[in-house]
């Protein structure tokens, strides 16, 4: 996910399409990652969470397999965009429902620990996928992240079913030994009924609130991941990869800091995102002046610092507003709304070449 805008080049020569068509990839597998919010709810409830997660791990994996193999573009937009972003969100955003069910006292150092995994992800992945690109090509690239992505059905084989799976499992059960056609039914109702529940946004108006500011959050929140890379190989600076990668490695000890602090109850989770919004924007504003190697790490380490928070605090600060119990549905609509954002926002900034140069 941070980084398509390393591959992005490559694809973009490859297909010899223009850049305006080539943003659409990101943005439809992130879009379409946040969008499958409501479907991975619904499926972790009627499911369970680790048969979610393997699934859609093993469907993930395989699209990074069969991608490259696409023979035009738009083929690799189905594949990759469509149902590698549907399939990653399962994979993903089911991580979270599992860790709000595990863990209750302890909830935010969990999630920071969690999340900090992520950072690790971008510091390790960014230079490496540099580094395969550039000696081995894109394809061969998407073949060896296809490999490690298969690691998250291994992993999720270990997970042990948390009391909501338990129930889950206890009502399926339950329903064995009667009529087949009314238990299939039964799930059919109650998987779609929690798909298009959007009660929340009409009980809660804090919620509400929340889900609006990230349509807008994460409007932005991809743009620089995707395009620091670009714009920095057009200043012409070698080692382009290494800004993301700084900017995952300074992420790992942060998100657990902000995980510590929302246990300690040190400020709420939602004033420590509002910071973090801020010191973000004003980091962004100054960007554009900063043309060199050098200045261009020290951005990433100190855009690290509310990028960690915008990514550890989102689950503290739903189950603050609604409860552990909700926290399932409120996860899929608040990630439905991110992925609204997430489709527009990279897209637009793509087109608007001022904006980013």
């Amino acid at each position: 996910m941070y980084s398509l805008g390393i591959l992005l080049k490559d694809v973009k020569n490859y297909f010899e399409i223009s850049q305006k068509k080539a943003n659409l990839l990101p943005s439809f597998n992130i879009g379409f990652m946040f969008l499958s919010g409501p479907l991975t709810s619904a499926l972790a409830a009627q499911f369970g969470c680790r048969k979610v997660i393997m699934l859609s791990g093993l469907v993930h994996s395989t699209m990074y397999i069969i991608s490259p193999l696409m023979p035009n573009f738009d083929l690799m937009l189905l594949s990759f965009g469509l149902i590698g972003g549907l399939s990653y969100g399962c994979t993903l955003l089911t991580g979270f429902v599992i860790l709000v069910d595990y863990f209750d006292v302890k909830l935010g150092i969990a999630n920071g620990i969690a999340v900090a995994s992520s950072g690790l992800g971008s510091f390790a992945f960014a230079p490496l996928s540099g580094f395969l690109i550039k000696n081995y090509g894109w394809k061969i690239t998407m073949y060896i992240m296809g490999a490690v992505t298969f690691l998250c059905v291994l992993f999720a084989v270990f997970l042990k079913p948390s009391k909501n799976d338990q129930k889950t499992m206890i009502e399926m059960e339950s329903l064995q030994n009667g009529k087949f056609k009314i238990r299939k039914k039964t799930g059919i109702a109650n998987f779609l009924k929690e798909i298009f529940n959007f009660n929340l946004l009409k009980e809660n108006k804090a919620y509400t609130c929340i889900v609006m500011s990230n349509f807008f959050i994460f409007f932005a929140y991809f743009i620089p991941f995707i395009y620091i890379p670009i714009r920095a190989n057009d200043l012409g600076i070698e080692n382009y990869s290494w800004i993301i990668g700084i900017i995952g490695m300074a992420n790992i000890p942060i998100r657990v800091l902000f995980g510590f602090l929302c246990d300690r109850k040190f400020l709420r989770a939602i004033h420590m995102n509002s910071f973090c919004l801020l010191v973000a924007t004003v980091l962004l504003l100054s960007y554009y002046y900063l043309k060199s190697f050098t200045l261009q790490i020290i951005f990433g380490i100190l855009f690290a610092i509310p990028m960690a928070g915008i990514n550890s605090l989102p689950t503290k600060y739903l189950v603050d507003q609604v409860g552990s119990e909700k926290f399932r549905n409120a996860n899929g609509i608040t990630n439905l709304f991110r992925g609204f954002g997430v489709s527009f926002g990279p897209f637009l900034a793509g087109n608007e070449k001022n904006l980013i140069y």
